[in-house]
Order: structure tokens, then C-alpha cells, then sequence
């Protein structure tokens, strides 16, 4: 029996999710399923399992099978968090023991990489790519950390298989691993086969008035409330009902109603009353990397769906996307006041769209390849032509406009690129990519525009950037350092080593380069080598002309895990020296320093 290990972000019995779905595939199939989440670290103590010698006797001790057959860790094991000891200890122990049994690893979550320094041989590594987590960092405020980003980098490039989620998502991984499959997410359809007319009406909906428009999962950031309100205030008529963690208000409105979280298997009894769904997200880079759960479960119940622009999902049978609010609440009033027999079609095509996302079916490749069995995939060119194919139609639309822009950069069609946007105004770039859109221009030789796009991308993402920009312009060959860091910002750190491969002599701010890149793929070590190299021969340089934020943020949090205070100290003081922007960034980098120092 092959043994499948799920290193996942969220708990087992958090709201259900990819990991899950995984997880009760694979053991439905017959492999052993291990499941650990991140969260796992209060559970554990080095010595529960320091004495366990064999894997009937690990298992036993510190694990139980849930109704999925799922192992999960048993609660309660250790009583406060030992994180960085009991993660680590217990992988090197499921190391130790598996090491002569083909273990499979699929981790969900980046941060798995730090604590696994070691695998069998024999060990297969995939890597499931299910957010856009770049996006979560400069969108939302959920406590991730730049590490995040170099650890899934890290992951991804080491991995013997990535899988993506999203059509965005691949793209993205493209540029760190040649062994790629996009798996979309799915549903259980027998979960929700026999929807219509099989369950009982819910008591919370005796007293809600059809028609009823249905919304299941996290009311969060990137639902947009603005929508939901201008929708509900145009259609009194209609009650707007909503199950899911509440962790965004809801507008305060007499039909919108919150029914607080249900149980996935409650979830059916829900959209047997409901006349039509809706995914009302947020239309930024966030979202255009997702393919929500709840639109194939919404399809699968025979609900048909109305969605805001979601690449993914769109012109999927069964579903309208509406492209603003007038065309949201069209859509509604179009289904709500469609007759039966037409209303029975849709059912239909939504049910039959939903079969081709069984989860049964798109975790097949997967089987395939931990089983070493006819596995293929299909080549990132052949794949990228066919989205581009699809998303044509759309690309007067912003958030389409930007994900052609991706697509073209990655076949190296750069005048194509250029092409989107010969006819639009400043304003109309905002949701851009303006790193993607520089690395077009400077591509073609156009290096007045890249420089003017660099220049708005430090603005919107980062403006301690601008001083590392300018000082690159100082260069006499700064169109090459320019390409490199427009290469290394749009995720094609191995192009971008490749390029300085070929500069001889290595200058400071090359070396300075090849920090920020082997940081930005989790190569800690060698890229706190660099740093220390540069360090001892600036030349007169200043270090934020050497550097950028992130690799001066490193080098000093290095140097503090080091204990080399009075080194890490000296180089944030003089931060404070430099400009009103970089004063604050001292004085952060200074306050954690002198917490490490009390700590130690």
C-alpha cells in the first residue's frame, strides 16, 4: 500500500476544502492518507514520538482515522506551540520510518518546505498551487509574510510535480518547473445529485420569501459587499441568503440574510431552495487566480450561477458572467423569471458542466503519476495557445487584458503583448501589471517605457524600490540590470540568473541581484553568503543602491538568528539616515531586532 502524506494550511475539520477533497479521494482509492496541517504544531511534543520505532507504533500513538479514513493527528498532544522542534522532529520521524515505502507528499501550503530538510529518495514531491498567496500579501492583511512567497518558490522548483489550480496559477509556476498539469477544483457530485425535490425545507428558510438567491462560503475580503448592497437595494423582491464564516458585514439590508456556518453535507438542503447562485467576488489579480469550490457544487445541485469576471469559469454552461453591476442583476432577473421549461434546460446544462469536474475524474492524472502509469501532460505552449483562444473574446476587459499579457510574456510574444494596449489611456492601466507589461517594452527595446512602468509598478507595490531603481540607472549598463530586475520581479528568477551567468565581471549590484534572486527562491543560505560578500567590499556603494527592501530585510533578520547584533544593528541605523520612507522601515527592522536580543 502506497502512502500519501497531505501537508495542507488549513485543520482537517476546517470549512472543506481542496486539501480535504484530496485527502478522501486517495483514501477512497485504497492508498494510506496521513493528513497534517500547519495548525498541527499545538498538537505535538518532541517527546511523543521521540521513542516510536515503527510506523504501526506512530500511527497508533499519535494518529486517528476519521470517517474519510483519513489519518489525522489526535488533539491535544502538546499543550502549547513548539513549532519550529515539533514540525520539524515529526517530519524527519515519517522520514526515518517511510524511508523504505514509496511516500508521496502533496503540500498545499509553502511553509511545509522549511520543515521538511530531508525525504527519502524514493519520495515523489508535488506541489498543489491553489492561491495566488503574491496577491494575499498585497491585497490582504491575513498575517503572511514575504517568507511565504520564497518558500512556494522553493517548493515549486524542487517539486517533481506542480499542480495549479487556476489558468493564472500556471502561468505563474511555468517559470519554476517543466512538469505541469492544471487541476481546476471540483465537486462530489453524488454529494448533490438528487438535490432538487429530495430534502425537507430548512426551518431558517420557512420565514424567507422566494425567490431566493443562495451564496455558500467565507463572506471575506474578497467578496464584494459594494455589489451585494447595489444589488439587493435594486431587487427588493428577492431574498439574498448567505451560509459561510462571516469574516466581512454584510450590508445591513430587510432581504439579506446571514445563516451563520452549516456543515457541508447541510449544504444540499440549502440549494434545493434556492432559485439562483452567485459568486459576487471582487474582480482583481486575487480572484482571477481562483476557481471557487462552490461554483461546481453549485452547478452539481442543478442551481444555476451568476459570477463576476473569474478567468476559470467563464462561458461554462450553466452559468452567466456578468461583467458589471447592471449585468449582474440582468442575469438574475433572467433566470428568476425564466419559464419552468426552460429553467429545467438550464438544470440541466449546469449538472452536466459540473460532471466534467468530478473530483473522481481530475484526480485521476494524479494516481497516474504516484503510480509511475502512462502520466502526461500536456506541453505548456499547446495549453497556453488554447487559453489564450479562449480569453480573446474578453480582452477589452481590464482583468483579461492582464491575464493575455501573462500568456504572451510566457510564449516570449512580446509584441503581442505591446498590442493590448495601443489604444488605452493612463487610467485605464491601474489594474495592470506594470512590472509584465515594463519587461514587454524593455524586451523590445523600448527602454524609456519600461523605466516609466518600473517606476509606477515601486509606486503601487513597494516605494522603498525607488531609490534601488534610480541607483540602477546610474549604470552604465543598466538596460541589462534593468532586464534582469524585470525578469526577477515577474517570477522568471531562472532567466534572470541565467542572464547574470553571463555578465563577467560580477559587479556589487549584480552580486546585490543574485541575493534578492536565490532569496526569492528560498536558498537562504547562499543568498546570506552573497550578502556577507558584498558587505565586505561595498565600495563606497550605499546598501539601499545595492540591495533592494527585501534582501536588506533579510540580511538583517539573518544576522540577528546569527546573533551578529552590533552587524544588524549598524546596517538599520543607517536606514534611518536615508529618506522618510526608509526611516520607518529602519525603525521596524530595529524593533524586532532588539525583541530577538531580549529573547536571546
Amino acid at each position: 500500500m502506497k502512502t500519501i502524506l497531505i501537508l495542507a494550511g488549513v485543520p482537517y475539520d476546517h470549512l472543506k476544502q481542496r486539501p480535504q477533497h484530496f485527502a478522501s479521494f486517495f483514501a477512497k482509492q485504497g492508498y494510506e492518507v496521513l493528513y497534517l496541517s500547519i495548525t498541527d504544531n499545538t498538537k505535538i511534543h518532541p517527546n511523543s514520538f521521540k521513542d516510536i520505532n515503527n510506523i504501526v507504533e506512530l500511527k497508533k500513538e499519535l494518529f486517528q482515522k476519521n470517517v474519510d479514513n483519513v489519518f489525522i493527528l489526535k488533539n491535544s498532544i502538546a499543550k502549547v506551540s513548539l513549532e519550529g522542534i515539533s514540525l520539524t522532529g515529526l517530519m524527519d520521524k515519517l522520514c526515518d520510518l517511510y524511508v523504505n515505502d514509496n511516500l508521496t507528499y502533496i503540500v498545499s501550503f509553502p511553509a511545509w518546505v522549511t520543515y521538511i530538510p530531508k525525504v527519502p529518495d524514493n519520495t515523489k514531491i508535488i506541489y498543489d498551487c491553489l492561491d495566488d498567496w503574491e496577491s494575499f500579501l498585497a491585497d490582504l492583511d491575513m498575517g503572511h509574510k514575504e517568507d511565504l512567497l520564497y518558500n512556494e518558490r522553493k517548493i515549486a522548483s524542487i517539486a517533481d510535480l506542480v499542480i495549479a489550480s487556476s489558468k493564472r496559477l500556471y502561468i505563474k509556476m511555468s517559470y519554476l518547473n517543466n512538469n505541469l498539469l492544471y487541476l481546476p477544483n471540483g465537486v462530489w457530485n453524488e454529494d448533490y445529485e438528487n438535490v432538487k425535490g429530495s430534502n425537507k425545507r430548512p426551518p431558517e428558510l420557512m420565514t424567507i420569501n422566494q425567490p431566493i438567491v443562495f451564496f455558500m462560503g467565507a463572506i471575506a475580503e474578497w467578496v464584494d459587499i459594494e455589489l451585494i448592497s447595489h444589488v439587493a437595494k435594486s431587487r427588493p423582491q428577492y431574498s439574498f441568503v448567505f451560509v459561510g464564516p462571516g469574516r466581512c458585514k454584510l450590508p445591513q439590508l430587510p432581504n439579506i440574510y446571514y445563516l451563520g456556518i452549516k456543515n457541508y453535507d447541510e449544504l444540499p438542503k440549502y440549494l434545493e431552495y434556492s432559485r439562483v447562485s452567485i459568486i459576487p467576488f471582487k474582480v482583481n489579480n486575487l480572484t482571477a487566480a481562483v476557481t471557487p469550490l462552490k461554483f461546481y457544487e453549485y452547478l452539481s445541485s442543478g442551481t444555476p450561477v451568476i459570477n463576476t469576471i473569474m478567468p476559470d469559469i467563464i462561458d461554462l454552461n450553466g452559468s452567466k458572467t456578468a461583467v458589471n453591476k447592471n449585468e449582474f442583476i440582468g442575469f438574475l432577473d433572467y433566470y428568476i423569471n425564466m419559464d419552468e421549461d426552460k429553467y429545467k434546460i438550464e438544470i440541466s446544462n449546469a449538472k452536466t458542466t459540473a460532471m466534467s469536474f468530478d473530483w473522481g475524474q481530475l484526480l485521476k492524472p494524479i494516481t497516474s503519476f504516484i503510480d509511475e502509469n502512462n502520466f502526461n501532460t500536456e506541453t505548456k505552449e499547446v495549453f497556453i495557445n488554447e487559453m489564450i483562444r479562449s480569453y480573446i473574446r474578453y480582452e477589452q476587459n481590464e482583468l483579461m487584458k492582464n491575464e493575455l499579457l501573462n500568456a504572451y510574456n510566457l510564449l516570449g510574444k512580446y509584441a503581442n503583448s505591446l498590442s493590448l494596449f495601443k489604444s488605452d489611456s493612463e487610467e485605464n492601466l491601474s489594474k495592470i501589471d506594470y512590472e509584465k507589461l515594463a519587461l514587454a517594452h524593455i524586451k523590445l527595446n523600448n527602454i524609456d517605457e519600461a523605466i516609466l512602468l518600473l517606476r509606477k509598478y515601486a509606486n503601487k507595490s513597494e516605494k522603498l524600490l525607488l531609490n534601488y531603481i534610480n541607483s540602477l540607472l546610474t549604470e552604465s549598463s543598466y538596460e541589462i540590470l534593468l532586464e534582469i530586475y524585470l525578469l526577477k520581479i515577474s517570477g522568471n528568477t531562472y532567466e534572470a540568473l541565467q542572464l547574470i551567468d553571463k555578465q563577467v565581471p560580477l559587479r556589487p549590484k549584480l552580486i546585490g541581484m543574485l541575493t534578492g534572486l536565490y532569496l526569492d527562491i528560498g536558498e537562504y543560505e547562499i543568498a546570506f553568503q552573497y550578502a556577507m560578500r558584498l558587505l565586505d567590499n561595498l565600495n563606497g556603494c550605499k546598501i539601499e543602491e545595492i540591495f533592494d527592501v527585501y534582501s536588506i530585510t533579510f540580511l538583517i533578520r539573518s544576522l540577528a538568528e546569527r546573533m551578529q547584533y552590533k552587524l544588524a544593528e549598524e546596517i538599520a541605523l543607517n536606514l534611518l539616515e536615508i529618506d522618510k520612507y526608509w526611516e520607518v522601515k529602519g525603525i521596524e527592522l530595529l524593533s524586532d531586532l532588539y525583541v530577538s536580543m531580549h529573547i536571546a
